[in-house]
């Protein structure tokens, strides 16, 4: 009986400390997605730039049905610079983390810009973001948007 009772208590604590785990990355990870939001919508291009692998791809509804390399993302998000207004904003986040090193994290959407001329403009749409740990820090390493149909 008592080894038994080891055996459960090995399990409960086993059990406790990987969802505890998780839930920290989870944390993380929204964290990650929140502050990714933040520093586009700020233009602030260090920071936003700062929560990306070096070899990041996109494939953005907004500026093409193409893939993206890090360098032509970099592009695209830095010319919302000549856009008078833009604000990103997603919802209802879900994230599965696999193999505690990456994850997916999928969204819906809102964006919303305004050109110099005064037209404003609104996409909504669904987002998937990839993520990675990388020395300890997890980056987004992909995303994707695409409009609702």
């Amino acid at each position: 009986m008592k080894q038994a009772t080891k055996l459960f208590l090995f399990i409960f604590l086993f059990t406790a400390f990987v969802s505890s785990t998780f839930a920290g990355d989870k944390e993380d990870i929204r964290a990650l997605s929140a502050k990714s939001a933040e520093a586009f919508n700020k233009q602030d291009y260090k920071t936003y730039w700062s929560l990306f692998t070096e070899d990041n791809t996109a494939f953005p509804y907004v500026g093409s049905t193409l893939l993206h390399d890090a360098a032509a993302w970099k592009g695209f998000i830095e010319g919302t610079a000549e856009l008078a207004y833009v604000n990103y904003h997603g919802q209802d986040f879900q994230t599965q983390i696999y193999n505690g090193n990456s994850a997916v994290v999928t969204s819906y959407y809102t964006f919303t810009w305004m050109e110099k001329g005064g037209t404003m403009n609104y996409q909504s749409g669904r987002a998937t973001m990839v993520a990675v740990k990388q020395n300890g820090k997890w980056l987004i390493a992909h995303m994707h948007f695409s409009k609702m149909f």
